[in-house]
C-alpha cells in the first residue's frame, strides 16, 4: 500500500540537502510550493519508462482522488489525496467480454466511475470494476473513405457532447487533421490543423539498420468552452474549434520566454538510434508543453512549459496565461519548480502538477502566481 506524504517545499529541500543535491532550489517563491509524495511499501504504482503514464492521468473535479493508468499493462490506479490512501489496483484483460485490446494510446475519465480507454480504432468504456459497458469502432471508417485509407488514429481523443474527437496523421508525413466522429448518426468531420507545417521542427525519420521509423510530436485535443482545442507538446500554436463553427488561433504576442518557431525546410533524419536521442535531447533545450488547462470562471486558459538547463537534467518551468481568444495575457517563470513535468491539472484555485519522484508518483502544487 502506498502513503501518502505532504511537505511543504521548503522542508522537502531540507531533506534532498541531506543526500543528493536539491531538485528545488530554495528561493523566495519556494514557499507558495507544497510537495506530495507517494511512498511504497507493499504495493508498487508502474509509472512506466520516466514516469510516462503520468500523462495518462487524471483527477475528479473535486480534487479528492487521482487516477493514474499504465497503457502498457492495462493497470488502473485510483488514489484518494484526502485518505492518503491507494484505493485500488484494476488489471483490464486484454481479450474476452471485458477486453480492452493489447495496444492502447490514450485514456480518459468521464467521471469518477467511468472511463475510455483509445486503442487500435476502437473507443472501450468500463467502470471502475473492470465492465466492459460499450465498445465503438472507427476502423470501418478508414475502410470506406479513400482520403483516409492511409491514416491511423494518433495519439489525442477527446469524448464530449456523445461524439469523439481525435486526430489522424498519415504515416511517414507531417500531415494532421482532426477528426470528429458521431457514432449516433455514423458521420464525421475531418478538419485541417492550420500550423501543422511547424512540426518538421520535432520530426525525425529514423534509419535501424534495414527498417526506417518516423516519430514526431503528436496533437492532443483538449476540451474547450463551446468546442474542442487542439494543441501540441513541441509548439506554442494552439487552435480552437468552436461549435459555432468559427475558428480562434492564438495570436501573435512577444514572449519573453519563447520565439515564435519559424518552420524548417527539412525533417531531420537520423542515422541510428543514437543520433535520434540527442536530437530529441535538444529539443528539449527548447520550450515544450503541457496540455493546458481551462478556468471556465475566470475565462482564463494556462499552459506550462519547461525547457532544459545547460546542467542536462533540471528544467526551466513557466506558466503562461491566455484569454478565451487565445491571446496570451500574463506570463511568469516558477522559479522553484526544477523537475520536468508531466500533466497539469486546474482546481479551484490550486494547480497540480504530476511529477515522478525516483519513479513514486507526486504534486507539486500552487496556487496561481500572478
Amino acid at each position: 500500500m502506498k502513503k501518502f506524504f505532504v511537505f511543504p517545499l521548503f522542508f522537502l529541500g531540507m531533506l534532498y540537502s541531506c543526500g543528493e543535491k536539491s531538485a528545488f532550489p530554495l528561493t523566495k517563491d519556494s514557499s507558495k510550493i507544497d510537495t506530495l509524495i507517494f511512498y511504497s511499501e507493499n504495493e508498487i504504482i508502474d509509472l512506466g519508462e520516466d514516469g510516462e503514464f503520468l500523462i495518462s492521468s487524471d483527477m475528479s473535479d473535486d480534487a479528492s482522488s487521482y487516477f493514474i493508468f499504465n497503457l502498457e499493462k492495462r493497470l488502473l490506479y485510483t488514489l484518494d489525496l484526502k485518505t492518503k490512501k491507494l484505493l485500488s489496483k484494476l488489471e483490464m484483460p486484454s481479450e474476452g467480454p471485458d477486453g480492452i485490446g493489447n495496444w492502447l494510446i490514450d485514456f480518459q475519465r468521464l467521471d469518477d466511475q467511468n472511463f475510455i480507454a483509445q486503442g487500435d480504432n476502437v473507443f472501450c468504456f468500463f467502470n471502475l470494476e473492470g465492465k466492459v459497458l460499450d465498445k465503438i469502432r472507427v476502423d470501418h471508417l478508414f475502410y470506406f473513405y479513400p482520403e483516409l485509407a492511409k491514416k491511423f488514429s494518433n495519439l489525442g481523443f477527446l469524448y464530449k457532447d456523445d461524439q469523439f474527437h481525435f486526430t489522424t496523421g498519415e504515416i511517414g508525413t507531417i500531415e494532421s487533421q482532426v477528426l470528429s466522429y458521431n457514432p449516433k448518426s455514423d458521420s464525421f468531420l475531418l478538419r485541417d490543423i492550420p500550423f501543422v507545417e511547424l512540426r518538421k521542427n520535432s520530426s525525425v525519420t529514423t534509419q535501424v539498420k534495414s527498417f526506417t521509423f518516423y516519430s514526431s510530436p503528436s496533437f492532443v485535443i483538449n476540451d474547450f468552452p463551446g468546442g474542442i482545442l487542439v494543441v501540441n507538446r513541441g509548439l506554442p500554436n494552439m487552435t480552437s474549434y468552436l461549435y459555432n463553427g468559427d475558428t480562434v488561433k492564438t495570436k501573435p504576442k512577444s514572449s519573453k520566454f519563447f520565439e515564435d518557431l519559424v518552420p524548417v525546410e527539412e525533417i531531420f533524419r537520423a542515422k541510428n538510434e543514437t543520433e535520434e536521442k540527442e536530437f530529441k535531447k535538444e529539443l528539449e533545450k527548447q520550450m515544450n508543453f503541457l496540455r493546458p488547462v481551462v478556468d471556465e470562471k475566470n475565462q482564463k486558459l494556462y499552459r506550462l512549459g519547461y525547457r532544459l538547463v545547460s546542467d542536462g537534467t533540471s528544467y526551466d518551468t513557466y506558466l503562461f496565461e491566455y484569454d478565451l481568444n487565445l491571446t496570451l495575457t500574463r506570463e511568469t517563470q516558477l522559479e522553484g519548480i526544477k523537475i520536468k513535468p508531466k500533466k497539469m491539472f486546474l482546481r479551484e484555485s490550486t494547480f497540480y502538477l504530476a511529477v515522478s519522484f525516483d519513479d513514486e508518483p507526486g504534486f507539486l502544487m500552487f496556487s496561481n502566481p500572478f
